[in-house]
């Protein structure tokens, strides 16, 4: 998540409404929510942000899923992030 936008950890959790970092941390809080069924206040714990702001975010990253190339770079993200499923193949590696 980091190297593919290319910001920090700390970026992701600080006040910096720069374009960049604003995309990043939104897809950083949608994929915590999506991917590991975080409620939106956790997220926003996590995040040092309301849930409402979670929500927000998770809402426009949804969105930016119209675009194919975009859906298609969030459903790898997801992919990657995700734990492994109970009974497949990678949870008994």
């Amino acid at each position: 998540m980091l190297s593919v936008f290319r910001i920090s950890a700390l970026a992701l959790r600080s006040r910096d409404r720069a374009a960049s970092v604003a995309l990043a941390r939104q897809t950083a809080m949608y994929l915590a929510h999506v991917a590991f069924g975080l409620s939106l206040t956790e997220v926003g714990r996590l995040f040092c942000r309301d849930r409402t702001t979670v929500a927000h975010g998770c809402m426009v990253i949804e969105g930016l899923r119209d675009d194919p190339e975009i859906d298609r770079a969030l459903a790898l993200m997801e992919r990657a992030v995700a734990p492994p499923r109970t009974g497949s193949p990678m949870s008994n590696a």
